[in-house]
């Protein structure tokens, strides 16, 4: 072997690796022998191409078939329900049973239907017409099983079993996809045909990038037997352009070969995967073996479709109530570091009084604080020279107002990261906005974590050459195999960083609070540079650097003002707080610059609508929180309206609209900030799981 070898097998992988992600695995030009397909002209008039088995499945020869009347093969009756269905979708909304009586036999059809460019494609299943399966009353006993979990695994353990209790399958499992698309298995339930591969990973190359931007077209792969020979189409391309057929959007379409080998391999010849979606993103699958071929019927399979789609409302509903939770345990430690800024207390006291309780919220080993040329260090950290030396390299590195985050400092290019200590591996730092002319830094570190990841076989390819065509050979083993995992610390979760990046503001304003007091001692004779100082820090103490609106530590002055003068006068007041819809999806489809105009262009069109009196402030992100004096929750409601409409009427420069979810809440005898703000946070969290861009109110009595 030569010294050359190594690189060439490696630009020979990655030649495979790219050529298997172009595999057109969404134009087969063939389909799965349970059904047949037909595909007509766009106004459905001749049949243009027949699957070859249409004669097992309609009595039908190819022949009979190509340049017939649409109208001869599925009748008037479907043909009419067909156009009517596609008359302004590429798919049929819903699938459609029809009895109809093709070559002297009736026959009892599933139909799918939809467009693929010219082509209009029909998908006919036969139905067995005897069975009689009370799918309606099993599906909705499960739903009534799943609407009952408390906790997420519950959620993915119960959507296992109900899958495997209704398909028959020997083994189903869920698992979920991590930041390079390697897979999890989080949940399984099986019998004892197939082996287990509970907490197993599976390599991203199982499955590649083509096949998980197909779950985005349809939802639902069902294999019927791996081993059948599939049925080629006839002819093999369209004969209006001469272009193979998308099948994407149906169940029909044939497996690719190399699947085909890979579930050999695996030892299950029938297999069924539904997506899991979070918003629009691909967060798992379920995914269902068989060891023997299993014909799934169409009820069967929309039947697990709907427990699916319940099961991810639920599983995202309880992820939503966790992260709400964290979110309030970071709200009430910004609560008490309020009081440091009115009692203008030094950074560095706060963190040493605070930094057990943030070490535990963040699950960190050490923090330390940089501002102005002090250092302030908690737990295990990097000593002091390496501290200084780390923030003037993220000052050179990192520009952006954003918090940095990363599971290696070694990995991420950090040049001296080798000369600190491994309980130091992962860090998450804030930059924090104090001076005009120079940043602090909050850093949070995370010590090395030694993992021990169980494969479902080991997670390599091997490049072979298939019809001239080098491609990736699937794996030949699932045995399990452990890999050992070092350099690395835990992940970062995004709740965990957007607390970071609120921490590290109310740390900057409690630093900028404490500067002015500071320069209010050392420059008492230096009045004019007093002033100056002042006005620039006082600005900085009392308004949001983004949007000019007033900070969260001034609004929240200013609700504790008007509760005094609630308690002593009896003059009500409320409280609108709201926050963009889809805000998340906005930043990570255009931007944070996008993101950043949004906010800013948000501000100033509620600026505009507001009344003498009242106050906007900024809460926290995309949270926005409106004092309504004078005002009782019922004209607060109408209030809240009239701003809901005027954010919906702005011009935002997007494609979609943007919108605001408000939740109202008035001040009531008894009232502290925290219940208060409770209430309308409740209120605009039930605004949110409503549909959004709406107004929901928080009454006392709720």
């Amino acid at each position: 072997m030569t010294a050359e070898t190594p690189k060439c097998f490696a630009d020979e992988l990655q030649a495979a690796q790219e050529e298997c992600a172009r595999e057109p695995i969404h134009i087969p030009g063939a389909v799965q022998s349970f059904g047949v397909l037909l595909s007509f002209d766009s106004s459905i008039r001749r049949v243009w191409q027949v699957s070859a088995n249409v004669r097992q499945h309609l009595g039908l020869t190819v022949n009979e078939c190509l340049g017939a009347s649409a109208a001869d093969i599925l009748g008037s009756s479907l043909l009419g329900r067909i156009r009517r269905g596609l008359a302004n979708t590429d798919r049929m909304p819903g699938a459609m049973t029809v009895t109809r009586k093709l070559a002297g036999i009736s026959r009892k059809l599933h139909v799918v239907a939809y467009r693929s460019g010219d082509a209009v494609i029909v998908e006919l299943e036969p139905l067995d017409s005897s069975a009689r399966y009370r799918w309606l009353s099993l599906v909705n006993d499960w739903i009534a099983k799943l609407v009952e979990t408390r906790t997420e695994d519950d959620v993915l353990n119960r959507l296992c079993d109900a899958v495997r209790s209704i398909t028959g399958y020997n083994r189903s499992l869920i698992y979920a996809f991590d930041a390079d698309w390697n897979g999890k298995v989080l949940a399984e339930s099986r019998d004892e045909v197939l082996p287990a591969l509970m907490n197993q990973h599976f390599p991203a190359s199982d499955i590649p990038s083509q096949v998980r931007a197909m779950y985005g077209n349809n939802r639902i792969r069902v294999i019927a037997d791996a081993q059948a020979e599939a049925a080629p189409l006839v002819p093999a391309m369209n004969p209006a352009n001469g272009s193979p057929l998308d099948l994407s959007q149906g169940y029909l379409r044939a497996v690719s070969p190399i699947h085909c080998d890979y579930m050999q391999n695996m030892g299950v010849r029938s297999s069924l995967s539904v997506a899991i979606y979070s918003d629009s993103r691909l967060w798992g699958l379920v995914s269902c073996h068989s060891q023997m071929p299993l014909s799934l019927s169409p009820s069967a399979r929309d039947s697990v479709a709907t427990l699916v789609e319940v099961a991810s409302q639920r599983l995202f509903l309880l992820k939503a109530e966790a992260d709400a939770h964290y979110r309030q345990q970071i709200h009430d430690n910004r609560v008490q570091l309020a009081h440091g800024v009115q009692e203008r207390h030094a950074p560095r006291d706060l963190v040493q009084q605070h930094a057990e309780h943030w070490r535990q919220l963040f699950r960190v080993e050490g923090i330390a604080l940089v501002y102005l040329g002090e250092i302030t260090r908690s737990g295990k950290t990097p000593d002091e020279d390496q501290v200084r030396e780390l923030t003037n390299w993220l000052d050179a590195e990192l520009k952006e107002p954003e918090p940095w985050a990363t599971t290696s400092l070694s990995a991420s290019g950090y040049p001296s990261a080798e000369a600190i200590q491994s309980w130091c591996c992962g860090l998450l730092a804030m930059p924090l906005l104090i001076d005009m002319d120079a940043r602090g830094w909050l850093l949070l570190f995370r010590p090395e974590q030694f993992e021990m990841i169980p494969w479902a076989g080991k997670p390599e390819k091997v490049a072979e050459v298939r019809d001239g065509r080098t491609v990736l050979s699937p794996r030949t083993s699932f045995a399990s195999w452990v890999e050992e995992v070092s350099g690395k610390s835990s992940s970062w979760h995004p709740a965990e960083i957007n607390a970071a990046r609120d921490l590290g503001d109310d740390l900057a304003v409690i630093a900028a609070a404490h500067e002015i007091t500071r320069l209010n001692e050392y420059l008492r004779r230096e009045r004019k540079a007093l002033a100056e100082a002042n006005q620039h820090l006082e600005k900085v103490a009392n308004t949001d650097s983004l949007t000019g609106t007033l900070n969260r530590y001034r609004i929240e002055h200013l609700v504790q003002m008007s509760m005094a003068n609630a308690e002593r006068y009896g003059q009500p007041f409320s409280l609108l707080l709201f926050d963009l819809d889809h805000f998340k999806q906005i930043n990570d489809t255009y931007g944070h610059n996008v993101g950043d105009r949004i906010l800013k262009t948000l501000v100033n069109s509620l600026t505009d609508g507001l009344r003498e009196g009242d106050q906007l402030g900024r809460w926290g992100g995309e949270e926005f929180l409106v004092l309504a004096a004078n005002t009782v929750i019922d004209d607060a409601a109408i209030f809240a309206e009239r701003l809901r409409r005027l954010v919906l009427a702005t011009e935002f420069g997007l494609d979609e609209p943007v919108t605001i979810s408000i939740g109202v809440a008035e001040w009531g005898k008894g009232d502290t900030m925290k219940t208060l703000l409770v209430r309308a946070d409740r209120a605009m969290y039930e605004a949110k799981h409503s549909g959004r861009n709406r107004v929901c109110l928080g009454r006392i009595d709720q």
